[in-house]
């Protein structure tokens, strides 16, 4: 029989989290809580559900504690080989078309606005998704300096987001980096090795609650905002229910300028949802771009 405490506990995280843990990911939860439960010496779950309740504090503990930290730099690799090899480029191509048939246009934007990237990183766990977003652009971009780039890297661990801010990675945390870009972009320190600066000024972390972008909260942006060339939401939505996961859907796409590309994890495919992204035929991993939609919500 499952203890109704941790029901209560359950319902408590999705409500505000909208995590949603079956199968043997709500095992895990609850090796997870009795871990805590016997952490700070209480009996059982019940006591624990009241100290949650009337803490001002474990409510950051426990999404702390719920929250999954696997990750490693450029984890699932051919996105990234897509993205430098193929996005960019043509990106760069679009948009220097872009200003030199704006030249003596009165009414065309200024060329400032047409050099932006603006990405966001939809739960970053400690940094290595975009700190490798980050370094792809810089190594693809042929004129890196000429760009004004700001990745946006939100997650819901106050922990990790502590941990991605300081840009430092233990020797085992490098995994998946390549040689060259190790020694271009990170600074050898004791222990590990430092993401440099040029690298870090690229990121803005900030807390992100998935549930306030469902419910059209506002992001950290700036004025004129019009929305983000990228986002990558990847392995985040497998820990939501599927009515969940079609709102999120929805709102990335809103998020996304008109030709923007979403980039989810290998679980993740769109196909079950209703949506207005299309499918990149020619990437050989999952992305998708946002294209119109028809009267029935779906691509046209």
């Amino acid at each position: 029989m499952v203890n109704t405490a941790f029901i209560a506990i359950e319902k408590f995280i999705r409500d505000r989290s909208m995590l949603y843990f079956k199968g043997n990911k709500r095992q895990v939860l609850k090796a997870r809580l009795e871990e805590r439960v016997a952490f700070l010496g209480l009996p059982d779950l019940a006591s624990y559900l009241d100290f949650l309740q009337n803490s001002g504090s474990e409510e950051s503990a426990l999404m702390d504690l719920v929250t999954t930290n696997e990750t490693f730099f450029f984890r699932n690799g051919s996105q990234f080989d897509y993205l430098m090899k193929n996005i960019i480029p043509a990106m760069e191509i679009k948009r220097g078309m872009q200003i030199i048939s704006s030249w003596g246009k009165a009414e065309s934007p200024p060329s400032a606005s047409i050099m932006k990237i603006r990405v966001l990183c939809a739960g970053c766990s400690t940094g290595e998704e975009p700190y490798s977003i980050a370094m792809a652009l810089l190594e693809s971009l042929r004129y890196p300096k000429a760009w004004d780039v700001e990745i946006l890297a939100g997650d819901l661990s106050s922990a990790c987001l502590k941990k991605a801010e300081t840009g430092f990675y233990e020797g085992e945390r490098l995994k998946g980096l390549p040689p060259a870009f190790r020694e271009k972009y990170l600074e050898c320190v004791d222990g590990g090795a430092m993401v440099r600066e040029e690298v870090k000024k690229l990121i803005r972390f900030f807390p992100l609650n998935l549930l306030g972008v469902v419910n059209g909260e506002s992001l950290p942006v700036e004025n004129g905002f019009s929305g983000f060339d990228f986002i990558f939401c990847r392995n985040v939505m497998i820990y939501f229910s599927i009515d969940t996961q079609q709102r999120l859907v929805n709102s990335l796409y809103n998020l996304l300028l008109p030709g923007g590309f979403l980039f989810t994890g290998d679980a993740e495919a769109l196909h079950i949802y209703d949506h207005g992204f299309q499918t990149v035929n020619d990437a050989e991993c999952l992305i998708y771009t946002r294209v119109e939609k028809n009267g029935h919500g779906k691509a046209a």
